[in-house]
């Protein structure tokens, strides 16, 4: 991905690409890492014992399905991301001591003819009834899944089939 940049964004003369991640200017001495991309998503299961997946609104993996959660922004932690992406696009409030840590899995996005790696902060919960729900933002719609009948073709990235497997193979 990062061969795709040619040019300094600051003095626009030619960059050195000193590694697969590091890229420099000799000219003003920029220079550019590329990193993972921080993102957050959560596995919610209700009483009955079923996973609430989302069908994803928008490119890129358009109508497939994925955990609710997004892009952590800055000077947010993690655990704030993932309650405000609820409230985006569930219009669900959960507290912060509702939540739990699963995992860090990584990811592949291919946004745009550009491939990033997520590196996704996974949190579970337990919930009851959700009567309140109402999709917004990125989401077109949501259902819930019996573990045995996840639509593992249709999940939208690997990182989600990661954390799905590692919390139902330890809860």
């Amino acid at each position: 991905m990062i061969k795709k940049f040619k040019f300094c964004p600051n003095c626009k003369n030619k960059l050195e690409h000193l590694s697969s991640r590091l890229i420099n200017c000799p000219f003003c001495y920029f220079h550019f890492y590329l990193n993972p991309v921080p993102t957050a998503a959560i596995i919610l299961e209700n009483n009955k014992g079923e996973i609430l997946l989302v069908k994803r609104k928008n490119s890129p993996k358009k109508g497939f399905w994925d955990l609710p959660g997004g892009f952590i922004e800055f000077n947010e932690k993690a655990e704030e991301a993932i309650l405000r992406e609820l409230k985006e696009e569930l219009n669900l409030k959960l507290t912060p001591k509702s939540i739990k840590f699963l995992g860090s899995f990584i990811g592949r996005y291919f946004y745009k003819g550009i491939i990033y790696q997520p590196l996704c902060l996974v949190f579970f919960t337990k919930i009851g009834e959700l009567a309140k729900i109402k999709v917004a933002d990125d989401v077109a719609s949501f259902s819930f899944f019996k573990k045995e009948k996840i639509p593992w073709s249709s999940l939208a990235f690997p990182d989600i089939k990661g954390a799905l497997k590692e919390y139902i193979k330890n809860f």
